[in-house]
């Protein structure tokens, strides 16, 4: 049999991904399916009789069955067949909404296999989620590059980075290594200190932008250390000390890149600091201090060819406002006022409201959208317009006394988002609460059933190239029709050259 280019070029990168939307595996050639994967699954060849080291491909490798070249395979800690048609040879961007239970937090992948952490919640369940998936309590090669972005110093979007960025505990063989952590320029102190301010033509302006490792480290010397986030950050320092530590913020005068290689772009959209004596500084907002670290969240923009995902912390109507206002040009509070105070149909202050929306949508309009605030009613319908999702995602596992997502941020997130049906996710929906109640009131010893719950019944998981998308959660219980295993309810997305936008494919 010759081989097949597309297997001498697996053969020297030595794995390969399933192909879009999923791919089973099988028993045998044309048998019985034993393993479903997703779009993006990494795959490699079979492990040695002594499961010490895998196998590399070969002629002996492939497998002839009815006019099909079947391929022998390793994935998701199952071996079998696969059609070779059904494995291509490029990563994908990957992104994870985590269920963190409290707070929020995701894990992305780049197509050259880099790494973020963008928030991690208040729980260790972050940190259970990556030991799991890269299997840190054995020994093994080398991890690829991470990096961590905190996109505000509230502690159910950082306190999940301590057992990251701290030594690893014991019965851990390998450690990530994070080179990097990009944050918003404001250092928590203790109680309700964001540092200095200063007013400026009647507004308050938080002049204390610590956008540099420097400015940071002199911070945390003069303070002491004393509040968790400072702790933590200075934790990573001890813990990796060629770490950089530095903000991030947007210039509406050029692209701000905080990642870019052959297909992806992580742009940063938020914060928008001004200039207070020549400085970057923050605005405050309502003199509120939750309202301003919060407002004043990173928000990013993953670009790959015709897809966007909005990544953003805890914006909320204050903030949602002045973003516009700034991409616009114009001062979206006084449009609404004047469109809230006219009566009958005042079409001209409406027809600006409009336009506004339509200038900020080249900036946020995306095809998935995390939620801000983990659906939380503080956010603005013009601001849902202006992104104009196809899917949003609501890492919504917080407390009771919370109740997020709220039913009127459902309602408008449907309302304005993209198409006849908009899809919604939620990661506390997509994870069985009674499994994680069992868990909690047995206090079960096992790390390992905990770090299955955590990986497998709450993420929602993104997988595109930019053509092709698809959203994919765990079914609680797999099922079987025509000798077909499914494990994984997805929703796939195609980009459709005709109409000129993405479309459901069934």
């Amino acid at each position: 049999m010759p081989v097949p280019s597309k297997l001498r070029q697996l053969t020297r990168q030595g794995h390969g991904f399933a192909v879009f939307p999923e791919v089973r595996i099988f028993d045998k050639p044309g048998g019985k399916s034993i393993q479903h994967l997703l779009f993006g699954d990494y795959i490699t060849p079979p492990k040695n009789k002594t499961r010490t080291a895998y196998l590399k491909w070969n002629e002996s490798s492939l497998q002839e069955h009815e006019g099909e070249t079947w391929l022998r395979v390793r994935s998701r800690q199952d071996e079998g067949w696969i059609r070779l048609d059904e494995i291509q040879t490029d990563r994908l961007l990957e992104v994870n909404f985590v269920d963190i239970g409290q707070g929020d937090g995701c894990h992305l992948v780049t197509p050259a296999d880099e790494h973020f952490v963008i928030d991690a919640g208040e729980s260790d369940n972050m940190y259970r989620f990556l030991r799991w998936r890269f299997n840190l309590a054995k020994p093994g090669g080398q991890l690829p590059k991470f990096h961590a972005v905190v996109s505000h110093p509230d502690e159910d979007h950082y306190k999940g980075f301590a057992p990251l960025l701290s030594s690893p505990p014991a019965g851990q063989s390998r450690q990530i290594h994070f080179e990097k952590i990009y944050h918003n320029g404001i250092i928590q102190r203790t109680g309700s200190t964001l540092g200095a301010s200063a007013s400026v033509n009647g507004r308050k302006y938080l002049t204390d932008f610590i956008d540099t490792h420097k400015k940071l480290t002199r911070v945390l010397d003069a303070e002491g250390k004393k509040s968790n986030y400072e702790k933590i950050l200075a934790g990573a320092i001890a813990t990796f000390p060629d770490i950089s530590i530095e903000a991030v913020s947007k210039d509406l005068t050029k692209e701000n890149l905080l990642y870019k290689d052959k297909s992806l772009k992580l742009e940063v959209l938020a914060p928008v600091p001004e200039l207070v004596g020549g400085k970057k500084a923050l605005r405050w907002f309502s003199d509120d201090v939750g309202k301003t670290k919060n407002g004043h969240s990173v928000v990013l923009m993953a670009r790959i060819g015709k897809v966007k995902v909005l990544l953003g912390g805890d914006l909320n109507s204050k903030s949602a406002d002045y973003l516009m206002s700034q991409y616009s040009g114009k001062d979206i509070e006084e449009v609404k006022k004047r469109v809230a105070e006219a009566t009958g149909n005042n079409s001209a202050a409406q027809a600006e409201l409009r336009q506004i929306i339509d200038d900020c949508r080249p900036f946020f309009q995306s095809e998935v959208a995390k939620s801000c605030h983990h659906g939380s009613h503080d956010i603005t319908n013009e601001f849902l317009q202006a992104i104009n999702p196809i899917a949003t995602v609501i890492s919504s596992g917080d407390e009771e006394s919370f109740c997020h997502p709220r039913p009127e941020t459902l309602g408008a997130i449907g309302k304005y988002g993209r198409g006849d049906r908009p899809l919604i996710y939620s990661t506390e929906l997509s994870r069985s609460s009674s499994e994680y109640i069992v868990i909690e009131a047995k206090k079960l010893k096992s790390d390992k059933v905990k770090q299955r719950v955590v990986s497998t019944y709450g993420m929602i998981t993104l997988r595109t190239d930019g053509e092709k998308l698809i959203l994919a959660q765990k079914l609680e219980k797999q099922r079987s029709s025509f000798g077909l295993i499914t494990k994984w309810q997805i929703d796939k997305l195609i980009w459709n050259d005709e109409r000129g936008e993405f479309i459901s494919k069934k």
